[in-house]
């Protein structure tokens, strides 16, 4: 009898009628991701989140938590305006811990993206990843959070100066995820391009409501003043059919690093590109370096970062149209997730893509319909 029964719940299992329960998780972390990426992708007591989604969630400025094919990873680790209890953006550098990230993806050094990357790995014991000079900030961070026996598990995928175009792969850093790195450049201002409209220029307006709602705390005029760029890598991620780019910087390759434009063509196609908007060459080229990128990329859908910073308290909104004017001088037409501060901090549900989706399935070339964007 106990053979038969043996053999019931075996067959049950097999064919998913039941499941093993899972170890209960500790509260904070369900909490935590259940916030994070929503309840419905959490399971409520392992605190696992769903394998078959990717799941971003905009916690400012460049900064995602991602959930990739189940991998919990933070994409840099800047919280704007930061403060104990959740004001401006709805999470805490507690939280951000709880969540218990595997890898902590550092795009660029500066502290408007990376000022918390060694505490966050001294307390979770997640592994940074980056260029040499990450490394070095990250550890010299974590000595300062956690004295000098403090010691994080730093992977440098980009050795340190390392040039622009300098690319490494790896399929061993999240099991069943394929990463690249790829260096580039960071933005900076360059002389007028004559080739674009100089009408097309960005106006962003702050919106007097959310200045009301969320009035600046001390949190808005402290951060950690350490911080080099250290070289500006962009990455991609891969499971399944669908591909993830994500760059906290848009740099002005054309006059800097034109070779770039081909490693980041040489990529497998990109169906969602996350990247920065707001750059030092705004003044003087409004939005080209993004359109460039957007272009050479040539995504399904393109969400944009960072422009929430400066130029903040809704003021994002006025960013799409002439991104969208911008974006139609090169001929691409990518789905835009517009995201604008604060409201659309911490919202999962405008960024989880099924893996098993048709969408991501491609039968032509790299863009969508089988056709190529006007290469800048």
């Amino acid at each position: 009898m106990r053979r038969l029964a043996f053999v019931v719940v075996t067959v049950l299992l097999v064919l998913g009628v039941v499941s093993v329960a899972p170890a209960t998780a500790d509260d904070a972390l369900v909490s935590a991701r259940q916030h994070i990426f929503g309840a419905e992708n959490v399971d409520p007591q392992s605190g696992a989140v769903r394998s078959d989604r990717v799941i971003l969630s905009w916690l400012s400025v460049g900064t995602l938590a991602a959930s990739i094919r189940g991998h919990v990873v933070l994409l840099d680790s800047y919280i704007h305006k930061r403060e104990d209890k959740p004001n401006y953006v709805p999470t805490t550098l507690d939280e951000l811990v709880a969540l218990d990230p595997s890898h902590l993806f550092i795009g660029h050094g500066h502290f408007d993206h990376a000022d918390t990357a060694g505490e966050i790995a001294v307390r979770t014991g997640a592994t940074v990843v980056g260029a040499g000079e990450h490394c070095a900030q990250a550890r010299a961070q974590a000595e300062a959070y956690g004295g000098p026996d403090a010691a994080i598990d730093c992977r440098s995928m980009i050795p340190a100066g390392a040039k622009p175009g300098y690319r490494a792969d790896s399929d061993r850093l999240l099991n069943g995820v394929g990463v690249t790195a790829i260096e580039h450049v960071h933005s900076a201002a360059e002389p007028p391009d004559p080739s674009r409209d100089p009408a097309n220029v960005v106006l962003p307006v702050p919106d007097p409501g959310s200045v009301l709602l969320h009035p600046p705390g001390p949190g808005a005029f402290a951060h950690s003043p350490e911080g080099d760029e250290g070289g500006s890598v962009l990455y991609q991620f891969r499971a399944r059919d669908f591909a993830l780019s994500w760059h906290d910087s848009s740099g002005p390759l054309k006059e800097q690093a034109p070779g770039v434009f081909d490693r980041l063509r040489a990529l497998p196609p990109t169906d969602v590109q996350a990247g920065a908007v707001l750059g030092f060459n705004q003044v003087t080229n409004g939005l080209r370096d993004p359109a460039m990128y957007v272009a050479t990329l040539c995504p399904k859908i393109f969400i944009p970062l960072h422009h929430d910073f400066v130029a903040e308290y809704g003021s994002a909104d006025d960013y799409e149209a002439p991104m969208r004017r911008e974006l139609a001088q090169y001929g691409a037409s990518p789905r835009l997730r517009w995201l604008v501060d604060p409201h659309d901090y911490v919202r999962p549900e405008l960024m989880t893509f099924d893996l098993g989706a048709r969408a991501w399935q491609r039968t032509g070339g790299r863009c969508d319909n089988d056709s190529r964007y006007r290469t800048p």
